[in-house]
């Protein structure tokens, strides 16, 4: 009998917490996540090709992506942009590759 005292107190207790707990509204929760992007967005460092990685990048990639990455030399920058226009089909020319191989140099030198 004790027992089931317990548990009933204890279940009034977190519907007690759940019920009290206020949540975000949609606009507190839209505002987080525009900060979080703007934290994201403040980490870049505006160097040439910044625009372009994010317009061919973002499509798989999250912002914070190449902020995880190491400091890799050029000749890996290039294997891996290749990697992705040819193993996982990103719509990348040439010319866009070099520049998004440019400014992943750029950013990881930080």
């Amino acid at each position: 009998m004790m027992c089931c005292k317990k548990l009933f107190f204890l279940l009034s207790y977190i519907l007690f917490i759940a019920l009290c707990t206020e949540e975000k509204s949609d606009k507190q929760k839209l505002t987080d996540k525009e900060k979080t992007r703007a934290d994201i967005e403040s980490m870049f460092t505006n160097a040439p090709g910044e625009e372009v990685y994010k317009a061919n990048c973002i499509t798989c990639h999250s912002l914070k992506y190449v902020d995880m990455q190491p400091s890799f030399p050029h000749k890996t920058w290039e294997k891996t942009v290749d990697k992705m226009i040819k193993n996982f089909g990103a719509p990348i020319p040439d010319s866009t590759a070099k520049v998004i191989v440019e400014y992943l140099m750029a950013e990881r030198k930080k």
